[in-house]
């Protein structure tokens, strides 16, 4: 097992190289053909790229930092950089509600119970300095747009996974923890057997979650979670997440998974690792 600490803190590699693992294989299962990657192919296939997962996740980094900075409170930050960076880069792969919000400079919540919330998460669980504080970020950056119960839920239960992994929590006890959100009680092989796309929070997050609770490492947790066949580089991009809070990130990943970035986000991405840094 790779140390959390070798090669320095992985600080986002982990959704972002989730997003990237699953980024082709999404649109197939979308359209309702299951499309499950061998084991053996590369983690990166041609033409992978980032999706609206990474570019989200940044802009609550970003909105994270800024809310520091500033005397304006996180939701509106939170807001601001949404509608910033998925104007940057749009089309790749946002839902039709979150483009007409993001087009949008006044329109406010949308009752969404779609997986976004849970997704662009990760930021605030490197950020809190306690459970409690996470839980309470992790709901400020799911109401902005997702403030449906089960959309909370998924944020809430995705946030508190990757704080407690950072904090050693055992995969048993994690298991335990999480089960106050979900069930939790089938194994990934009988969710994989049946499994079909759903980008519904309560349909996709609990998945993700076993993804992780099923793997034996870092690539092993994107892999299970490819291995569905649902929303492959949202599950993927959350399995990632806290499997980076667990085991850390091998070196040659976050290397090559930086190819992807581009500039901007990869600076973003950046300044938020050293933000956490000169924060503890």
């Amino acid at each position: 097992m790779l140390s959390k600490t070798e090669g320095g803190q992985a600080m986002l590699w982990g959704t972002i190289i989730g997003d990237l693992a699953g980024s082709l294989y999404e649109a197939a299962c979308a359209n309702g053909t299951k499309v499950v990657p061998p084991p053996e192919a590369p983690l990166f296939p041609a033409g992978a790229h980032i999706t609206d997962d990474t570019v989200t996740t940044l802009a609550v980094a970003a909105a994270i930092r800024e809310s520091k900075a500033t005397a304006d409170g996180l939701t509106t930050c939170v807001a601001r950089q949404l509608r910033y960076w998925c104007r940057r880069y749009p089309g790749i792969g946002y839902g039709p509600l979150f483009i007409r919000w993001y087009e949008s400079d006044t329109a406010g919540p949308y009752g969404s119970l779609g997986n976004g919330a849970a997704m662009r998460v990760a930021p605030v669980a490197w950020a809190g300095q306690s459970l409690r504080e996470v839980l309470a970020l992790a709901e400020l950056t799911a109401v902005v747009t997702h403030n449906h119960p089960e959309a909370i839920r998924g944020a809430l239960a995705v946030a508190a996974a990757i704080y407690l992994a950072r904090k050693g929590t055992s995969q048993r006890d994690l298991r335990t923890y999480l089960q106050h959100y979900y069930p939790l009680q089938t194994p990934l092989a009988a969710i994989r057997r049946d499994y079909h796309f759903s980008a519904c929070t309560a349909d996709s997050v609990p998945e993700a979650l076993e993804a992780f609770l099923a793997s034996h490492s870092f690539e092993g947790a994107i892999r299970n979670a490819l291995s569905l066949g649902g929303d492959t580089d949202t599950q993927a991009a959350i399995a990632g997440s806290i499997a980076e809070a667990y085991y850390g990130v091998p070196l040659a990943l976050k290397t090559e998974a930086a190819s992807f970035l581009p500039d901007p986000l990869a600076q973003e991405r950046q300044r938020f690792e050293c933000f956490i840094k000169n924060n503890k």
